[in-house]
């Protein structure tokens, strides 16, 4: 047993047991072995790993209540200019480091030198690397290798985007945070920006590709990296310190044996994930993916297995067949073809019976062509016959799925409303009923003192179903804050809204958006921005009304009749829904209430989130208005919203992470209105996936001419960083998805008319 001093000055650390005194500084043992103060602010709990380039430690930060913070030490064994040298590129990639904002990379707090040494401090990841979680659960399923590409693709993305490289991709590096299972990137020594020029040869033996030895890596290098851990993770088999006798390996000829050793061990992969994996792999960088955006879109198709062929008298029908049957059931089942089947062997059906009362039937022979009437109208009975049973079977297989012509009906255009549907505001409508005794809650069921208590005159809509109030006032405050998070301005404002009353005490209350013009997206001179929220353009709106939360559990459960959130409670925003879900809702919720609702436009949503009254009070940049990152102002606190505030945006406090949402309504309200449009659950949009904002609409209509198997997402979520809570993030998400994450609102698209 050795002791080992926290001194990071230490150069020699390890201490035999029976030292009183260290021998690297000579400090006291009994106090350098129990935690050691550093630079009067971390306090220096343990060592949590060595390498030839520095050492990682884990420690308190005393300026910020403790939190657990990783001190990194960078060792050069260098001097005079090479040291110089070493010190410049530290720096170099701390600054770079410092501009990365993703919740799948640490962040970077403080970097520094004390004592001729450089020291980085970052966030702490409380959670295993891949190679502990190989020891504790054995090699990685097909599915668990999916989920970990999945996972980390978009990280690699987003640093390719900014032109960087990682360089050290390995299960090592790479580390499963305990309470929500995302994976962490870690170790960013190695990064680099992409150059023609020879770097730094930086590389793990058995991960790295030919032109990242060389000195030349470029980002299918990375992919590469990513590549050699699954294969790695899936068959076990990890290079020696000699990197010698690779059991996947063949050095000589370059080759991959991946294959052959699952063969040999009898494990089983689909197709489509070779595939991938293969190409991952490619001994020349040309010959692989060139983004990883090309292996998410592989990784979405449908996977094959090839399996042993067997032959059986009694085998059920085989996959591809129950695919055909389906298939043809499918094509009868179309009402179009139902139709035409049906009359035509009715007709003859029709034909035969007529033919039978007017010549019945005698004792003598009957001719051919009775015999071929006779035959025929038994078909056509048997073809009827299964043309019903089809159809009764269609129906009985999509009986939970909304048919495919709702989403381009909901989806079709940004004012369709029904026709002659009016939520009247005066008395003159002859359906208004009087409620007596009864108050419209300021949120969905009496949860929050944020607003005052209205009791609205309400009317029936003409389709006598849900209650629907007219027009009414409701007061709310509005918090401005500074970029230290510090509040600058609160205000009190009105707005107008009309609620529907889809039960005792739960109500779905809809706030008027004014119509307006707003910039939507973020300019290339902001800063912290995507290229996914550019270019920056202006779009027009229309008036329409939104919903003043998120749909929350009870409203949910009262239109659908189930709750399958993770987070329990009423008042909470419903969460692990999907796309079709929400669209599902939405389809139910207008056929209850009368008038018809949809989920928001991209564009309706961040103008309503943004909250845009006078554009004339935001600064301009080239002639375009640059608005603020949030509804708040320059940032956003753990007092704003609910999102993961252990990480800051700009120079406001640290805050906490509640992991798990928060009734609606506990937070304050934008200029609108809205409540929770920062943070607490990500929210659907409307449209279909684009990656950028080129030739989008500019009248804040849906747009739906892109990938349609994904939309995007807006707010962020509990889980959130706050970078991912802005008003202009956008997050693709695949429309299958049920996350906990997932939430949604709903907008009701009226026409000038309807609502004065």
């Amino acid at each position: 047993m050795t002791l080992y001093c926290l001194n990071p000055a230490c150069p020699d650390p390890n201490n035999p047991n029976t030292h009183n005194y260290c021998q690297g500084c000579g400090q006291e043992l009994s106090k350098t072995t129990q935690g050691y103060l550093f630079g009067d602010r971390y306090i220096i709990k343990q060592v949590l790993g060595e390498g030839n380039f520095g050492r990682t430690y884990l420690v308190e930060d005393q300026n910020f209540h403790n939190r657990k913070r990783v001190l990194k030490k960078f060792i050069a064994n260098l001097q005079g200019k090479g040291l110089e040298t070493a010190k410049e590129l530290f720096k170099r990639e701390a600054n770079i480091l410092d501009t990365l904002k993703h919740e799948q990379i640490p962040a970077i707090y403080d970097h520094f030198e004390e004592n001729n040494s450089l020291y980085l401090v970052e966030e702490y990841i409380d959670g295993d690397d891949l190679v502990t979680e190989f020891e504790q659960q054995g090699i990685f399923s097909e599915d668990k290798i999916k989920s970990l590409l999945k996972d980390l693709l978009p990280v690699l993305d987003y640093l390719h985007q900014k032109n960087l490289l990682h360089r050290d991709i390995k299960p090592d590096n790479i580390m499963r945070r305990r309470y929500d299972g995302k994976l962490i990137l870690i170790d960013f020594g190695g990064v680099k920006e992409v150059s023609n020029t020879r770097g730094t040869l930086i590389y793990t033996p058995g991960y790295a590709a030919i032109e990242q030895m060389t000195g030349h890596p470029q980002p299918a290098s990375d992919i590469y990296s990513l590549g050699v851990t699954c294969i790695r993770l899936l068959t076990g088999c990890f290079p020696g310190d000699d990197n010698e006798n690779d059991p996947i390996y063949d050095s000589s000829q370059a080759t991959w044996l991946w294959q052959e050793y699952l063969e040999k061990e009898e494990i089983k992969i689909s197709d489509q994930l070779s595939h991938i994996l293969n190409k991952m792999l490619e001994h020349l960088a040309p010959n692989r993916y060139h983004n990883v955006k090309e292996i998410l879109e592989n990784l979405q198709e449908s996977p094959t297995y090839i399996q042993p062929v067997e032959t059986s008298t009694n085998l059920p029908i085989s996959e591809p067949q129950k695919s055909s049957a389906y298939d043809l059931i499918s094509v009868i089942a179309k009402p179009q073809i139902f139709l035409l089947v049906t009359c035509f062997n009715g007709s003859i059906i029709i034909a035969w019976l007529i033919k039978y009362f007017l010549y019945p039937s005698s004792s003598k022979p009957l001719l051919l062509w009775e015999k071929i009437i006779n035959y025929v109208t038994l078909l056509s009975v048997f073809i009827i016959l299964f043309s019903f049973l089809s159809y009764l079977i269609f129906l009985i297989k999509n009986k939970n799925k909304l048919p495919t012509t709702i989403k381009r009906t909901f989806l079709a255009s940004p004012n369709h409303s029904l026709k002659n549907t009016q939520i009247t505001p005066t008395s003159s409508n002859p359906l208004k009923t009087q409620k007596t005794n009864s108050q419209i809650p300021a949120t969905p069921s009496n949860l929050s003192n944020n607003h005052s208590t209205i009791k609205p005159t309400t009317t029936i809509s003409k389709y006598n179903k849900k209650i629907v109030s007219s027009l009414k006032d409701f007061n709310f405050k509005v918090i401005k804050v500074n970029h230290k998070g510090e509040i600058i301005e609160q205000e009190n404002k009105k707005s107008q809204y009309f609620a529907v009353e889809l039960a005792a005490n739960i109500y779905l209350e809809m706030v008027v958006i004014p119509k307006g013009i707003f910039w939507m997206g973020t300019p290339e001179k902001e800063g912290k921005n995507s290229s996914q929220e550019r270019p920056q353009h202006e779009v027009s709106l229309s008036s329409f009304c939104m919903s003043k939360y998120p749909i929350t559990q009870g409203q949910w459960e009262i239109i659908m009749g189930n709750n399958t959130s993770e987070f329990k409670g009423q008042n909470k925003p419903v969460d692990s829904v999907s796309f079709y879900d929400s669209l599902e809702f939405c389809q139910k919720l207008s056929e209850a209430v009368g008038i018809e609702f949809n989920l928001p436009s991209e564009a309706q949503w961040e103008y309503a989130c943004r909250g845009i009254i006078d554009p004339s009070q935001y600064r301009q940049l080239d002639g375009i208005y640059i608005y603020p990152p949030f509804n708040f102002g320059d940032t956003i606190t753990q007092t704003l919203a609910n999102y993961n505030s252990t990480r800051t945006y700009q120079q406001e406090n640290i805050g906490i992470h509640r992991q798990q949402t928060t009734e609606v309504g506990y937070f304050s309200a934008n200029n609108f209105g809205l409540y929770d449009l920062h943070g607490n659950i990500w929210e659907w949009c409307a449209d279909d996936w684009h990656e950028t904002y080129h030739n989008a609409p500019k009248d804040g209509s849906i747009w739906i001419d892109g990938y349609d198997q994904y939309s995007p997402m807006r707010g962020g979520s509990w889980a959130a960083f706050p970078f991912y809570c802005r008003c202009a993030t956008r997050n693709k998400v695949q429309r299958s998805s049920r996350s906990r994450y997932n939430g949604f609102r709903v907008v009701y698209n009226y026409k000038k008319k309807v609502i004065n």
